[in-house]
């Protein structure tokens, strides 16, 4: 696994090595496992987790053209 560019923050324990990526980038790699909670992605690659805050998409109405 090879993480993205961009900005991170790394967090370890003795079980995990865990990346929380504050850019939007996209994973690459096949994770063993992925899933979605609360507002996150959170991908396992081994003793690796990579966290990704979900992109939220607004869904604003456009107004009336002048």
């Amino acid at each position: 696994m090879e993480l993205p560019q961009g900005k991170y923050k790394v967090f370890r324990t003795r079980k995990y090595t865990i990346y929380y990526l504050m850019d939007d980038v996209e994973v690459g790699g096949s994770p063993e496992k992925k899933f979605v909670r609360g507002g996150h992605e959170f991908y396992f690659f081994g003793n690796v987790v990579v966290i990704k805050p979900v992109k939220q998409t607004s869904r604003a109405q456009e107004g009336p053209s002048a």
